[in-house]
């Protein structure tokens, strides 16, 4: 008697198991539409990490050239200070001019022109 009690089929039960069928369906449309929505997700996710990354070497690619260029400014900078360094300094620029003062080089002649002068002097004399 206990085998054909589980047999046999309870009015009530059919539409229990339809209802638990189409629960079940329902429960499965959702499962489909969350994994393609993870998809999705995972396929922007990724797409952004990509664009990210190709960002990122663009950001070292301009730091590294930035880099360059400090250190080629750096390096001239240097070479401008060194050269400065070189240079006269003011004190040295007024000893200079003091000298040039006293010896006021517009007044100075030239081998010719004393040559002259004296060639013009022995001809007065002869004269």
């Amino acid at each position: 008697m206990a085998e054909t009690k589980k047999n046999e089929v309870n009015p009530g039960q059919g539409t229990e198991i339809g209802k638990i069928y189409s629960w079940l369906k329902g429960i499965e449309s959702k499962v489909n539409n969350l994994r393609s929505e993870v998809e999705i997700i995972r396929d922007n996710l990724s797409n952004k990490f990509d664009k990210l990354d190709r960002e990122l070497k663009t950001i070292n690619s301009d730091v590294l050239e930035l880099k360059r260029e400090s250190s080629k400014t750096q390096e001239k900078m240097d070479l401008i200070i060194k050269e400065l360094r070189l240079t006269s300094s003011k004190d040295e620029v007024m000893v200079l001019k003091k000298y040039m003062d006293m010896w006021n080089p517009m007044n100075f002649v030239t081998q010719r022109d004393v040559e002259r002068l004296v060639e013009q002097k022995l001809e007065e004399k002869e004269n």
